[in-house]
């Protein structure tokens, strides 16, 4: 129990805090985005710890969390070099 809510946790929290980064991409107004981010970060949050508690090993669930932030994380690699 405790590996999945450890994982759960800071997984969450960094696939989470990774994705809401993305929402640079939409042509909104800072402050719009700002607050879509602030309520979408939780919601996504729950979601990833959710989804590791659904898994059945934790490992699955690190591997797959882990999968998602790399893809995120370089998503935000191209926003930052590229200044969009």
């Amino acid at each position: 129990m405790w590996p999945k809510s450890l994982a759960g946790f800071f997984l969450g929290l960094l696939v989470s805090t990774s994705l809401v980064l993305n929402l640079k991409w939409l042509p909104m107004a800072v402050d719009t985005r700002l607050l879509t981010g602030l309520l979408l970060a939780f919601v996504l949050w729950a979601a990833a710890m959710t989804y590791v508690y659904y898994e059945s090993s934790v490992k699955r669930a690190s591997l797959n969390c882990l999968k998602l932030l790399a893809v995120s994380a370089a998503l935000n690699g191209v926003v930052l070099y590229t200044g969009i």
